[in-house]
């Protein structure tokens, strides 16, 4: 996806008159999962996603309209045995996984949810680092089984343009014999309880083995949104969601996406639309009208193809999918919509955050560069 595409939809996206303004609240959530302590863009030949500067640069200049609420659903510190070997020593990753704390904090999220992979050296490791920190890590249903108590705060809550939500961290996925991990649906199930009365929207973090067959949606049938980690299968906006219950969405890994939920609300006491299909067909749509204008842009579409019947009906084809689309949105108050955006090359750094990981890099004694 080219960077220009990226501005031109959220340009299209946050672009509203005064009055509408006035008369709207707008929440963005934007959630990543399974980063495995990546600093850096994966690496990848084809196609190098990803890196902490870049998604910084995202935030501070592509969403620049408004503030989102930064979220990450669990394995965050450590890297992957099988995806993302790294074959570092114990003092070697604990340094990674500290100071990663720090640009995480840097960057401005709000809440992660701690997962099954941030255990790997133990529970003693990943409360010492996250203890003290401006981010709020939380975990409902895992306990340490000397104590018999919750290793970290169940839920967190916040208020956004005055929509109160809920924020609440789940593991179907760790398996310690130090940790005590109940059921993740009923204590789930529980807070939601406790939560929704006080809130506008509840979101769930989850982390689940990708094994696991349970239809989320209708084991918490009172949430609003449920972002994964775990599962390593990226959500596309067109995917098929369940009719009732939460919306159910996952990042990937590595932190190559974004996941981005962008919640307008006219009527706090109306259902929640979710239009993310019709909109990604109409942002699609307009993508391949602007590749064929490019042929010629002094000129319109219909004079280009003129002599072309069969790009001709395409074209108006195209507009008239598009006039229906966007009559239809138009028609939704209170409206959800769900990208997934690929943090590509085309994205710059953000000069800041660069030079907090080149320092940290400076100062490991281990090779800290890009793969």
């Amino acid at each position: 996806m080219k960077k220009i595409f990226i501005v031109i939809l959220f340009s299209v996206l946050f672009a509203q008159n005064e009055d509408t303004i006035k008369t709207t609240q707008n929440v963005s959530l934007v959630a990543t999962s399974n980063v495995f302590a990546e600093y850096y863009d994966c690496g990848c030949p084809k196609a190098p996603l990803g890196g902490l500067a870049r998604k910084a640069f995202f935030f501070k200049n592509m969403m620049s309209e408004r503030e989102p609420l930064l979220v990450d659903a669990g394995n965050t510190f450590f890297s992957h045995g099988v995806i993302n070997p790294d074959g570092l020593r114990v003092n070697q990753k604990k340094y990674k996984a500290r100071n990663f704390v720090g640009a995480l904090e840097l960057i401005g999220y709000d809440v992660v949810n701690v997962g099954s992979n941030d255990f790997k050296l133990g529970s003693s490791f990943i409360k010492e680092i996250t203890s003290g920190s401006s981010i709020n890590f939380i975990s409902a249903n895992l306990y340490d089984k000397n104590t018999n108590e919750l290793l970290f705060k169940p839920y967190h809550t916040l208020e956004y343009d005055g929509v109160k939500i809920g924020f609440i961290g789940l593991s179907e996925a760790t398996r310690y014999e130090s940790i005590i991990n109940k059921n993740f649906i009923s204590e789930g199930n529980k807070y939601i309880e406790l939560v929704d009365p006080n809130v506008d929207i509840v979101v769930l973090l989850i982390d689940i083995s990708s094994s696991n067959a349970v239809d989320l949606s209708n084991a918490f049938p009172e949430a609003d949104y449920i972002f994964l980690s775990g599962v390593t299968k990226r959500t596309e906006p067109r995917s098929k969601q369940a009719q009732d219950g939460p919306l159910v969405y996952s990042t990937g890994i590595q932190g190559k996406h974004l996941s981005i939920v962008d919640i307008r609300i006219k009527d706090i006491n109306k259902a929640i639309e979710d239009v993310s299909a019709p909109f990604s067909r109409l942002q699609e749509i307009d993508f391949r009208l602007k590749r064929l204008q490019a042929k010629n842009p002094s000129k319109t579409l219909e004079q280009i193809y003129a002599n072309d019947p069969n790009v001709l009906s395409l074209v108006t084809k195209y507009q008239k999918e598009a006039f229906e689309l966007g009559q239809s949105l138009a028609k939704y108050g209170d409206r959800s919509i769900f990208f997934s955006v690929p943090l590509s090359p085309t994205i710059p750094d953000d000069s800041g955050v660069a030079a907090f990981i080149e320092k940290i890099a400076d100062s490991a004694d281990f090779s800290f560069e890009k793969p």
